[in-house]
């Protein structure tokens, strides 16, 4: 397992952990217990005959390194091993250095200082020398040292949310290159830079993908990477906490340098105004003035970057209001069908007052509602099973169902008078008309489609019918043209398979008649902790990535890149007659 780590925390931990050990025994040992004193054994191999102060500094310094060690080695190769508390994970650690002290080092250094020149024996009597105060003495300090550890290692990824950071200076890479000039409508080829920052643990921490990941320094390299690919369109989110830090007032710092680059390179922006949270002033999705405050960023958004005309004004509003407000994972953390509700109406009017706004800066702008494509499938014919099974099937086209004014099912309706949506607002969404350039966008992973199982909890399925099926559905009841807005593999030596199949999926549907613009490998690099869906800072890679976050191409990146050489010029993917309608 690959894993990002904090080597200040890690440094801080061990050196903490080591001064600990040393400030709890010495009282004892000055009042004479018969304890192991490391420190002065470490002090007295650097000065053996100097002042008694000297050889105390020397050994502390030494034991303090030693710490250090043992706590980068607990950082790389045993943090969040096992899905214990962090106290557990120390303590526990600490049981392979107390080993090693107690059978190997701590004898050793009591053979060093034996006063004879010759010293006579084997490792049993090595051992038999070491006292039982002594070995206590190495056990208890071992436990502070590992329970120390464990109580200042956590959070390796993530800021606190108070104290966002400023981006660092990016570093340059060598000359731009250039995308491939193509005509503005053919077929959209396209990865994304994972950009999520929601928040965790009541609001206190936020996961920062882009500086998990290190875009902030590397997106120069990054934008490289993705047109030597030979990507056309790129989903890419500006850091909405960062840019939107108070009420009315935009920090474009961090937005400015990467949108320019693609401009200059060619490479077309899908951006992304709000994936997965909110800045620290407004909160979280409960906040009923997320949606005029989110519609005055897109209005402030379009003005600063007229050249941008591709945009997904939420991303996958279901799956944000799902894992914040009844999975309970993200800011609001709550586990309510109220909640929920609240959640989904606030991000689709979000969603509708943002595409409003943006059209009156830029009125030929294009929507790509990137929503999760998912099905659930009743285990069994139990009427309870079937029911969960068909308010799941229902809630998940709820956002999409507001935002493109398409009358809800009785079940849902019924559902969202019971948990608290007005019928006046449901009323504005149904008696508005949505944009003209909307395209759907269905994401689809391997965990999309679920089976809900006798206890009416929902398992993920595998890819039991695939994309071509489940984005049927979506087409089904929206009529839209659709693009292929996300997937990957958490196994990076499946992914090109994975890839291989998502596109002939693709090509199947087109050729049933169902319009499709574009496809999506998301994302451009490796991701961190998605495989737990961001719900712990732990700090482990998930290679799903085109780059590594080496920024070294994996199996997928050649790839994709072999598909689009294959594919870009064939006549009906250099010009795409859906995406030709769109941009007319």
């Amino acid at each position: 397992m690959i894993r990002i780590i904090s080597v200040r925390k890690a440094v801080v931990a061990g050196a903490a952990g080591a001064l600990a050990w040393e400030a709890l025994l010495r009282p004892l040992l000055l009042a004479g217990l018969p304890l192991a004193d490391i420190v002065s054994a470490l002090g007295a191999l650097v000065f053996p005959d100097g002042p008694g102060w000297a050889a105390w500094g020397a050994g502390l310094m030494l034991h303090v390194v030693v710490g250090v060690l043992w706590a980068v080695f607990y950082a790389y190769f045993f943090w969040s091993l096992f899905a214990w508390r962090p106290l557990i994970q120390g303590l526990v650690f600490t049981s392979v250095p107390a080993a090693l002290a107690l059978l190997i080092m701590y004898p050793q250094l009591k053979l060093m200082h034996a006063d004879q020149l010759v010293a006579h024996g084997d490792a049993w009597t090595l051992l038999k020398d070491v006292s039982w105060g002594e070995r206590g003495g190495l056990l208890l300090g071992h436990l502070v040292f590992g329970a120390v550890l464990g109580a200042l290692y956590t959070r390796p990824v993530g800021y606190p949310a108070e104290r966002a950071p400023k981006p660092p200076r990016p570093r340059r890479c060598g000359r731009e290159p250039k995308v491939v000039e193509r005509p503005p409508f053919a077929f959209i080829f396209a990865s994304g830079v994972e950009c999520s920052y929601p928040t965790l643990e009541g609001g206190r921490w936020r996961r920062d993908l882009m500086e998990a990941t290190g875009h902030y320094r590397r997106w120069p390299e990054d934008l490289a990477r993705a047109v030597e690919t030979g990507l056309t369109h790129l989903r890419y989110g500006p850091p909405l906490h960062l840019t939107y830090p108070a009420r009315g007032r935009f920090d474009w710092s961090a937005a400015d340098g990467p949108m320019e680059a693609m401009q200059r390179q060619g490479l077309t922006p899908i951006v992304d105004l709000c994936h997965f949270g909110l800045p620290g002033w407004l909160a979280d999705f409960q906040n009923p003035e997320v949606p005029e405050a989110l519609a005055a960023y897109a209005r402030a958004f379009a003005q600063r970057f007229p050249q941008v005309r591709f945009f997904t004004p939420i991303n996958e509003m279901y799956v944000c209001a799902k894992l914040s407000a009844l999975e309970g994972l993200w800011n609001e953390q709550l586990r309510d069908e109220r909640a929920f509700t609240t959640a989904a109406r606030h991000l689709a009017k979000a969603n509708v007052l943002m595409m409003q706004e943006i059209e009156r800066a830029r009125p030929d702008a294009v929507f790509v509602t990137s929503e999760s494509g998912e099905f659930y499938q009743a285990c069994c014919p139990d009427p309870e099973v079937v029911q969960v099974a068909d308010l799941e099937n229902e809630r998940r086209f709820l956002p999409l169902d507001l935002v493109y004014a398409k009358p809800v099912s009785e079940l849902m309706r019924g559902h969202l008078l019971a948990t608290g949506m007005p019928s006046e607002e449901y009323q504005w969404f149904m008696g508005r008309k949505p944009s003209r350039r909307l395209v759907l966008g269905v994401d689809y992973y391997d965990w999309n489609e679920k089976l809900v199982d006798t206890e009416g909890r929902a398992q993920a399925l595998g890819e039991l019918f695939g994309w071509f099926v489940v984005a049927h559905q979506y087409w089904d009841r929206y009529r839209k043209p659709l693009m292929h807005t996300e997937t990957n593999h958490l196994d990076a030596r499946e992914a090109p398979r994975w890839l291989w199949r998502q596109w002939h999926n693709v090509r199947l549907i087109q050729k049933a008649g169902v319009p499709v613009v574009g496809f999506t490998w998301y994302s451009l690099t490796d991701q961190v902790d998605w495989d737990i869906a961001l719900s712990e800072a732990l700090g482990n890679v998930n290679p799903v990535g085109l780059f590594d976050l080496n920024r070294d191409p994996r199996p997928v990146a050649l790839a994709y890149k072999r598909l689009i050489e294959t594919f870009r010029d064939t006549p009906e993917m250099r010009e795409c007659p859906a995406l030709k309608e769109l941009l007319s």
